[in-house]
């Protein structure tokens, strides 16, 4: 097995070994003593005591903030652009993240084999170029729907190659015990920015000045660059490995087989992002046809995050241990707070509802994936978490295509309560499979 930097100075055993003061210096660990004078020394911020990781972090959070500030208005150009049409959103929503889908397993194997840090910095130059194209093409009246759908699917390519790279990053900057913190840390601050990208771009959606959120996207996107290219963490050394890249990708899929649980715990993140995460396609049209508004959309998505934010903090909680019991806990009551969201029909109540559906689906996410990187091997920590990624944002384009067409008979408040029961259904399902056992 190949380990990284920090694993290797630890030892066979990260959990129960000291780094040599000298090393951790050199490498950006910390000792205890500054542990404790940063205030680091336990809880759900112990990873940010690397030095790597902070940069990282913070390199994470201005990106999440600029596309949030971008998702968010690619929703309300299309709104604009298809006059409020429920199947181009959710032909919005498909092109963004088939590549996770179509092309995430590749990304596993490059994450494996190639450096991941280049990999990482190529996907942001990536969006960079594609955030300022559609600027210009925005600010000169050029979009369709049909290219707006074009440049969406650019930015899904770069997304799904950065995603298996970005995970695997996180977990070589720390040591083995603050993978919970920093799995949770990455969680919340997407989450954090879930509920700063909408608000600043309520705004500028309001205003329909969308090509100031793609360009405020392209900025942000320069400027995690160039923090993530002072990260300094040892280059991952892969393995020499027989066959091409088929017998690559299919040797992640049996070694998440033998890492158990990790193949229910797949499963469970596809079903809630199938049946619960794509109902976001169609907070739109209940904004507007149920709440009155459909401006009311943007501070959902920040409800949701605010949520979102406390549950990934509590499920990366260090000495918190991850299970599929408690995994199952939080789809049901995932499940059960969709529902009171698509029956009711004031603004103050959606709201709260949706702050509840962002704190479950966050700690079951967080939960989950901890759980996942805590029981693969270093070499095939991308390839794992590409099929993370896969069943996290690979299955929202085909849900969310699916929500957007049934949405057009059935209306939206039925379409989003069906998806609930199933995330109901299945968390039940869950929780009686992975039962604690009497003692």
């Amino acid at each position: 097995m190949v380990k990284s930097h920090v694993e290797e100075s630890l030892g066979a055993n990260p959990g129960d070994a000291a780094l040599n003061p000298a090393d951790s210096v050199a490498m950006g660990v910390p000792s205890s003593r500054t542990r404790e004078r940063m205030g680091l020394g336990s809880g759900a911020f112990r990873a940010l005591s690397h030095r790597p990781f902070r940069l990282l972090f913070i390199s994470f959070l201005i990106n999440q903030t600029g596309f949030w500030i971008s998702h968010i208005s690619l929703q309300g150009l299309m709104v604009e652009l298809s006059d409020n049409d429920t199947r181009q959103n959710g032909l919005l929503f498909f092109v963004l993240f088939l590549p996770a889908f179509l092309l995430a397993p590749i990304a596993g194997v490059a994450a494996d084999h190639f450096d991941r840090k280049k990999i990482v910095l190529a996907c942001y130059c990536s969006v960079i170029i594609c955030c300022g194209g559609l600027g210009i093409a925005t600010a000169s009246d050029w979009l369709t729907p049909g290219r707006l759908l074009g440049f969406a699917f650019a930015l899904g390519l770069s997304f799904a190659f950065s995603g298996p790279a970005s995970h695997a990053i996180a977990a070589n900057a720390v040591s083995m015990p603050d993978l919970p913190s920093a799995v949770s840390l990455q969680s919340a601050a997407n989450n954090l920015t879930r509920v700063i990208g909408p608000l600043l771009a309520a705004p500028l959606v309001a205003t329909s000045r969308f090509e100031w959120s793609f360009g405020i996207y392209m900025v942000a996107a320069l400027v995690a660059a160039i923090l993530t290219a002072a990260m300094r963490i040892s280059r991952y050394m892969p393995e020499e490995e027989a066959g091409g890249i088929l017998a690559r990708m299919s040797s992640g899929f049996v070694h998440a087989r033998e890492r158990r649980p990790a193949v229910p715990a797949l499963l469970t993140v596809a079903t809630l992002s199938f049946f619960g995460v794509s109902h976001t396609v169609l907070i739109p049209s209940f904004a507007a046809d149920v709440l009155g508004s459909a401006d009311y959309f943007a501070w959902l998505a920040a409800a949701t995050g605010v949520g979102a934010m406390v549950g990934a903090l509590r499920a990366g909680r260090v000495g918190r241990e991850p299970s599929m019991w408690r995994a199952g806990r939080g789809m049901s009551g995932y499940g059960l707070a969709l529902v009171a969201f698509s029956l009711n029909t004031g603004i103050e109540f959606a709201l709260m509802a949706q702050m509840v559906v962002g704190y479950f689906y966050f700690s079951v996410m967080t939960s989950l994936q901890t759980l996942i990187q805590s029981i693969v091997d270093e070499s095939k920590r991308g390839r794992v978490m590409s099929l993370f990624q896969v069943a996290w944002a690979g299955l929202v384009p085909f849900g969310s295509l699916a929500m957007g067409f049934l949405a057009e008979p059935l209306g939206s408040p039925n379409t989003i309560l069906m998806g609930a029961a199933v995330c109901v259904i299945f968390g039940l399902w869950v929780l009686i499979l992975f039962r604690p056992r009497p003692v």
